[in-house]
């Protein structure tokens, strides 16, 4: 015999559903979402700093280079008699000042460099965008003095400043080169 509760029961499960075990939901992929998200984030600020460090480490060089290049600039001109006199105050030998490389070396150094820089651009092409603002920075850096040697050709400091900043700008090739590297190697 029915029931009167047994029709409206069929009526509220007419497939029978209820007798199916329970099934437990797929595992959403949000966490695996989530952690992708925060590498690149990570990466990113690792890049921004890494390329803020790479600025601070070239301007030191720059300036490093321009303090190296006049150097007591603001001394005042010894005359012989100081000159004597510090002399005979100064027992030990003084060491000899540093000899600045010959003008021609310093061209040589130049050219093998500008050479190798366009090995490098031929090679792998443009530097990745953060990068590349610190290139163009030298790049610039290095027209300026381009434009005092067309001034004054014969001058060594210009000369040696020039090839420091070459040479920045093919650190920035080399460690590019060394990420790819580095990238390709982990894959």
């Amino acid at each position: 015999m029915m029931t009167p509760n047994q029709p409206h029961r069929r009526t509220e499960d007419p497939l029978n559903l209820r007798s199916l075990p329970l099934a437990e939901p797929p595992r959403d992929g949000w966490a695996d979402v989530e952690a992708a998200l925060l590498g690149q984030a990570r990466r990113g600020r690792l890049l921004r700093v890494g390329g803020g460090l790479l600025a601070v480490a070239a301007s030191a060089v720059l300036a490093f280079g321009l303090l190296i290049g006049n150097p007591g600039s603001n001394t005042a001109p010894a005359t012989s008699e100081s000159a004597s006199a510090l002399a005979q105050t100064t027992t030990e030998p003084v060491p000899a000042p540093l000899r600045e490389p010959p003008i021609e070396s310093l061209i040589a150094m130049s050219q093998q460099l500008e050479n190798r820089i366009r090995a490098y651009r031929s090679g792998i092409g443009d530097l990745p965008s953060n990068v590349l603002v610190y290139q163009v920075e030298l790049q610039d850096l290095i027209v300026q003095v381009d434009e005092e040697l067309s001034a004054t050709p014969d001058s060594p400091e210009l000369w040696s400043q020039r090839v420091s900043l070459l040479l920045d700008v093919t650190r920035l090739y080399e460690n590019s080169l060394r990420r790819d590297y580095y990238r390709m190697a982990s894959l």
